[in-house]
Formats: structure tokens, C-alpha cells, sequence
């Protein structure tokens, strides 16, 4: 989006003699046409001293002057940096004048004689666009700039410690050079969907003009930086977004900043982000009627290493009860400590590429979804849900594929659902096969009927929990998808030779030797 034109360009207008400054300045309804006189001069020296004061958008001067020259005016601005638009105004016979003014940088030349409003405006016009132009790539830049440097506030306003290039790059961001008028508004993507567009469409309903619109999205938090904002406009776009109901914890976060350092948009995005903790750990309502302050702290307490040991240790055992009461054990500390909803977040993204790791599969599809999660027990369970899929079938080697690409879906499914109730005819309609046409080509493929291999999947899983856990046989032959204890047995039997709790008790035997 376009950032919002100045309401005036501001003219310095330069000429020794009076009635023509006078004409020029009374001919003109200037503030019409977006423009406005700020300062007059007589020569070049005095316009010097004016540029100084005013810092001018555009210079309309005079060629031939007393004491400094309109071309000497211009070279004396430049040199001392600034890049003011200059429009000359010269007689007929001073044409070299003119050509040196070009050369020197001038936008352009009028002659006086022929001078009138249309031509005057004319120009003028002609230099406001280009300025406006590179306002605007002045302004793209320094946004860019700002985006560039986003992921640091981020990190700033989460309260972890960047490393010396990133607070670097960090110090470098002048926030008064992106605009000193900023609105920040943050709200929890999964409660709310607002885009670019939409905000820039809510605003322009309160003021006219148009925005630039940054988004940046983590974790499940959606921010927009506007630029540029004030007060009414940030409480208009709060109320939007939450509406007015009475004693309602808003999800949608808005704040007005005005001469703000970027530690101070970091200070004000990461007390933002609490008061969004606030509804992650205890619902809008709750949190308002119950009277749950969370207050932002410089320190909060680590989550305790041996805590993830022992849930990492426990689903290397595959005891998933246990993993699942420990990690039940570090949700609780969370939420006792109210540790920032970011924190549990990235807590429960590492710890599921871990249960990958552990699990040698690869990561389970989803994991943005988790992220997602809006409150803290829902995010618990996403995560144990996730640790018994990895869980499944960790204990058994894998099964060979074959070259048949239907059959292969069908061994797939069956590796990940074999805990579920399973059909050859409900797998036939999946592959899109007549159900006695598969059963003949599984056999084929295989080596061994549909029944037989579900069977075989089964009965290894089985394996693995008898001897990697001590889960009952009831249970075990429960997570591994036997209807009932005395078909799990007959099975069992029928491929180890074994019943369930004699192999448990030969394994047994082996370890102790006897």
C-alpha cells in the first residue's frame, strides 16, 4: 500500500523584486493545488538562511539576483545537502543562465515574460509528482528495512538475547525515519483472519488517505505494523476487530506508537503478546470475571531439562503412559509459572521433531496446525496425540514395499492404522478395487493374504510393548488393534507359538541367564 502524500508541498519563493514576488504569491489559490507559500527571500543569501529554517520542498527562484545569484543559490543548497526542487525564472537573453541551472540540477525554467498561471502550475505539477515519487521509494526502502529487521523485534519482544549481529542490525532500525506515527496490532491468527487489505479497507473508513501495511507471522500470532496511524484510528481498529461486548478480554491487540525507539515497538509487541497469554491459559472470560493478571517479567523460570529427559527417555522405552503423564507433569509447570504461550509453543514443536528423531520417521504432517493452537490444554493434547502416532509401529522392523503402487498404499495404511478396525472391503474401496481382485493381488504382492499380514503387523507391535514395557497383556493387545484379550492370545499363539505372558516370561528368563 501507498503511504498518505503530505497535506501541502511548502514553496520558498525567491525574487529581489517585490511586485513580481507579490504577483506570483497573490495569482495563485496555491493551497488548491496542494501547495503552500512558507517563506520568501530577496537574493540568494537570504534564501540560504530561509532553507535553513523551512527545509523547503521546492524553490522557485530567480536567476539574476543580488549578493549571491539564483545558479550560485542552487549550487550552495547542494553542497550542503539538500535536495529541494528548484524552478528558475529567467528573462529573455539569459538563456545560458538557464542551460547552467539544468546542469546544475534544476527541475526546469520558466521565462518571465511568458509567465502565467497554466505555465507556472504546470511545472510545479511536474516536479510534485516526481517528488512524490521518490517519497515513495524513500519510503519503500525504509519499510523494507523495517521488514528486513522484523524477525529481531520478534525475538527482542519474546525476550530471548540476540546475538551481536542481530542486536546490531537491530540498533540500526530508526524508527523515526519509518514513521513516527505507527499502529501495532497483534491478535491470535486462529481466533481472527485479517489480511492487509482488510486493514487497510477498516481504515480507510476513519480517515482518508492511504496505508502501508506490513503482516509478520509466528506461531500462531498474527501482527500488522500500519504506517501511518494515530489514536483514533488504532482505538477504531481495536473496536472493529473485538466489538463491544461488555466484559470481554479482546483477542485482537491494538497500540498507538508515537516517537518510538525500536526497543520501545519490542517492549510494547511483547506486552501485547501477555495479554493475548492471558486468554491462551484462562479464556477471555475467564480471565476477566476470575481476575488473572499476567504480568510481564524480565525473567522467567527454565523449564526443567530433567523433565524433558524423562518424557524423551520414557517414549524410548515406548512407555507411553508414563511419557504421557510426564509431559501431562511439564504442562503443569507451564501453566503454574505462566511461561509466555510462545515458549510452551516452540517447547512443543521441538519436542515433537524429537519423538520423530527417536521414532526414525519423519515428521508427521500437521505440525503448523499445532502451532496454531489458542489454548494451553488443547495444545497438550495435539502434542500426546502426536507421540502416540509416533509411537506406533516403532518397535517392529519395517516392512518392504513391493512394486505395486496400490498394494504399497494399502501396506502403508495398514502401518499406520493397524490399531484401528480394518478391512479388506473397506480397503478395496479406498484403492478403488473390486475387494476379491485385491485380496488375490495382496497375495501375490505379498506373499501372504490381506488377514495374515494385518495379523503379522499386529502380532510384531505386540511384541515390541511385551518387551519393552509392562503394560498388561490387556492393554497391549488392545493398542494394537485385537477386538478383544482372547483373540489377541489366539492370534499371538498362532504366530509366536506363545501365548502373550509366556513370552513375556521366556523373555524374561533370557535376560536373567536361565
Amino acid at each position: 500500500m501507498i503511504r498518505r502524500k503530505p497535506d501541502m508541498w511548502s514553496i520558498l519563493l525567491v525574487e529581489d523584486e517585490p511586485f513580481v514576488r507579490r504577483a506570483i504569491r497573490n495569482t495563485i489559490p496555491w493551497e488548491q493545488h496542494g501547495f503552500t507559500i512558507a517563506a520568501e527571500a530577496a537574493h540568494g543569501l537570504e534564501a540560504l538562511e530561509q532553507m535553513e529554517t523551512v527545509s523547503p520542498d521546492i524553490v522557485i527562484s530567480d536567476v539574476l539576483m543580488p549578493y549571491m545569484d539564483g545558479i550560485e543559490l542552487l549550487q550552495q543548497a547542494r553542497k550542503r545537502g539538500n535536495e529541494a526542487a528548484f524552478i528558475m525564472l529567467t528573462c529573455a537573453g539569459e538563456f545560458e543562465y538557464a542551460r547552467m541551472a539544468l546542469e546544475y540540477g534544476a527541475s526546469s525554467y520558466i521565462l518571465k515574460l511568458s509567465m502565467d498561471d497554466d505555465k507556472l502550475l504546470e511545472a510545479l505539477n511536474k516536479v510534485k509528482s516526481r517528488l512524490q515519487r521518490q517519497v515513495e521509494e524513500r519510503a519503500k526502502l525504509k519499510w523494507e528495512y523495517l521488514e528486513e529487521r522484523l524477525p529481531y523485534l520478534w525475538k527482542k519482544a519474546c525476550g530471548k538475547k540476540l546475538s551481536p549481529m542481530e542486536a546490531g542490525k537491530l540498533a540500526e532500525l530508526n524508527m523515526h525515519e519509518i514513521g513516527n506515527k505507527l499502529i501495532l496490532l497483534t491478535w491470535l491468527e486462529r481466533e481472527k483472519e485479517l489480511s492487509c487489505e482488510q486493514a487497510g479497507e477498516m481504515l480507510a473508513d476513519e480517515r482518508p488517505g492511504s496505508y502501508r501495511i506490513m503482516a509478520y507471522r509466528a506461531m500462531g500470532v498474527n501482527t500488522l505494523l500500519i504506517c501511518p496511524g494515530d489514536a483514533a484510528a488504532s482505538s477504531a481498529l481495536t473496536q472493529k476487530l473485538n466489538g463491544r461486548t461488555p466484559n470481554f478480554t479482546p483477542l485482537c491487540r491494538t497500540v498507538y506508537l508515537e516517537q518510538k525507539t525500536a526497543d520501545d515497538v519490542a517492549g510494547e509487541w511483547a506486552q501485547m503478546l501477555r495479554e493475548l497469554d492471558r486468554y491462551y491459559y484462562f479464556g477471555c472470560r475467564t480471565a476477566v470475571n476470575g481476575g488473572y493478571p499476567i504480568d510481564l517479567q524480565d525473567e522467567y523460570p527454565a523449564i526443567p531439562w530433567e523433565l524433558e529427559q524423562e518424557i524423551l527417555h520414557r517414549f524410548a522405552k515406548a512407555a507411553v503412559n508414563e511419557c504421557a503423564e510426564k509431559l501431562k507433569e511439564l504442562w503443569s509447570f507451564m501453566e503454574t509459572h505462566l511461561l509466555p504461550m510462545v515458549q510452551v509453543k516452540e517447547t512443543a514443536e521441538r519436542l515433537d521433531r524429537l519423538f520423530a528423531r527417536i521414532s526414525r520417521k519423519p515428521l508427521l504432517s500437521g505440525a503448523e496446525e499445532m502451532l496454531l493452537c489458542t489454548r494451553h490444554q488443547a495444545l497438550f493434547e495435539w502434542l500426546s496425540e502426536r507421540m502416540i502416532r509416533y509411537s506406533k509401529g516403532r518397535t517392529r522392523p519395517a516392512l518392504e514395499e513391493t512394486d505395486h503402487k496400490e498394494i504399497n498404499r494399502v501396506i502403508h495404511y495398514v502401518l499406520e492404522h493397524f490399531d484401528e478396525d480394518i478391512s479388506l472391503q473397506a480397503m478395496a474401496q479406498r484403492v478403488n478395487m473390486d475387494e476379491n481382485y485385491l485380496s488375490g493381488l495382496f497375495k501375490k504382492k505379498t506373499g501372504q493374504t490381506f488377514i495374515g499380514y494385518l495379523q503379522q503387523v499386529r502380532v510384531q507391535e505386540a511384541k515390541g510393548y511385551l518387551e519393552q514395557t509392562d503394560l498388561t497383556v490387556a492393554e497391549i493387545g488392545e493398542r494394537c488393534g485385537f477386538a478383544n484379550p482372547s483373540y489377541f492370545f489366539k492370534i499371538f499363539k498362532r504366530w509366536t507359538g506363545l501365548r502373550p505372558s509366556e513370552y513375556r516370561l521366556a523373555l524374561k528368563r533370557e535376560e536373567a541367564g536361565l
